[in-house]
């Protein structure tokens, strides 16, 4: 009998990305996402679909940009739960541009695989929970994973 893998949740999905982002390591990110990945971010119109075509965008980016010249990290957070919506706070990552927050993450997990992810202007990343963690980097207080 095989050893079952444990399930990938928001928040380790979100530690992934993160991680693979701080560290320009893509293969941190790349075993964890959906063949039909779809994301979606509300500075643009239209949805990026497919993890290979997502994955080879930030491929490019990573090889275009080394880690040492990168003005973006990424900071794991929470967005506080709305009085209208019955949902738990929800894990996110914060992206930061040049140390201004520009935009809240969000994932949905499917399968065990990220099978969406939402770069959103709301909520605004001000309006976020932070942790003061950010994956990958050796700054902040120690990342917990469960």
């Amino acid at each position: 009998m095989r050893p079952q893998r444990p399930s990938l949740s928001e928040k380790t999905a979100a530690i992934a990305y993160a991680r693979a982002f701080n560290t320009h390591d893509l293969s941190l990110l790349a075993p964890l996402v959906h063949d039909r990945l779809r994301v979606f971010d509300q500075r643009n119109w239209t949805p990026r679909e497919g993890s290979n075509f997502y994955l080879g965008m930030i491929g490019d980016y990573f090889e275009l940009v080394p880690p040492e010249k990168c003005s973006m990290t990424m900071e794991l957070a929470v967005v506080p739960q709305a009085p209208i919506n019955e949902n738990q706070p929800r894990p996110c990552v914060i992206e930061y541009h040049g140390g201004r927050p520009v935009c809240t993450i969000l994932f949905q997990v499917h399968g065990g695989k990220i099978r969406r992810i939402e770069k959103r202007l709301l909520p605004p990343p001000t309006e976020c929970q932070l942790t003061g963690v950010y994956p990958g980097l050796d700054t902040g207080p120690t990342e917990e994973v469960n």
